[in-house]
């Protein structure tokens, strides 16, 4: 019923005139202002890449495994508004069932500028992972944004927030967890040369039960106007009560946007 109701939220405000700009802590996970092209007020990209995956738990095991990412994210900015919606599955499968990964991420954005270099945010996001000590976890957050460097070869935000989550175990009898979160997150680019683009993100949730930190390290290539080249590590990593767990994604693939 609770995912229902996120998804309904999310459903919605697509929909509205006033939706805006990872989750963390991507920039498309996060990002303070939508990158739209100046002829069309929204932006649609959708990635497919090849996986390398290390997982290892507190008991120090290891296992390698590779498969499939994929990612679709909507932006759409109108005036001092903006919006985003952004959709992610990661799994990976190997011949022992116990050590296949699944991962789904739902997230949503709303930002509010209230000047060039101040913002503000809110932010619904419900995730999936059978990799951690979790079932699901859903949050609702929202705080301040700074655009602290903005020009034409390379930029950089931070955000600082705090909200509410919800957390469900995944071992019986599957407790569940309300807490108060704190958030940080900062998004740079750097634009190496006009079609090399050069990302680092980095997000952290904590909270009294569970802290997560996020780490996102990109670099794509345009190959042309709708299709580039990407390269990405992805970082997850959770310390909680109930135990912890790190994953570390190396990711090789295909963007396109529109």
């Amino acid at each position: 019923m609770r995912k229902k109701i996120i998804i309904g939220i999310l459903t919605t405000l697509a929909g509205s005139s006033l939706f805006a700009a990872d989750l963390g802590p991507t920039r498309t996970g996060g990002a303070s202002t939508i990158k739209v092209d100046k002829d069309k007020p929204f932006r649609l990209e959708g990635d497919v890449g090849y996986l390398f995956n290390n997982s290892k738990t507190t008991n120090g095991s290891s296992t390698n495994k590779s498969n499939l990412t994929a990612r679709i994210l909507f932006q759409r900015q109108v005036g001092i508004w903006g919006q985003e919606v952004l959709a992610s599955a990661v799994s990976t499968h190997d011949d022992n069932a116990k050590n296949n990964i699944e991962r789904y991420l739902l997230a949503g954005k709303l930002s509010h500028s209230s000047s060039d270099t101040v913002y503000q945010f809110g932010k619904l996001t419900a995730e999936k992972d059978l990799s951690s000590a979790f079932d699901y976890q859903l949050s609702a957050t929202g705080g301040l944004g700074l655009n602290l460097i903005k020009d034409d070869r390379q930029s950089l935000s931070t955000e600082i927030g705090g909200g509410y989550r919800f957390s469900k175990e995944k071992v019986a009898p599957q407790d569940t967890t309300n807490e108060l979160v704190g958030t940080l997150a900062a998004f740079y680019e750097y634009k190496i040369t006009p079609s090399v683009r050069f990302n680092q993100d980095l997000g952290y949730e904590f909270g009294q039960d569970s802290r997560t930190f996020r780490s996102r390290t990109a670099l794509t290539t345009d190959l042309t106007k709708h299709f580039a080249a990407s390269a990405s590590y992805n970082i997850k990593d959770i310390q909680a009560d109930i135990g912890n767990s790190r994953d570390s994604l190396l990711s090789l693939g295909l963007n396109y946007k529109y």
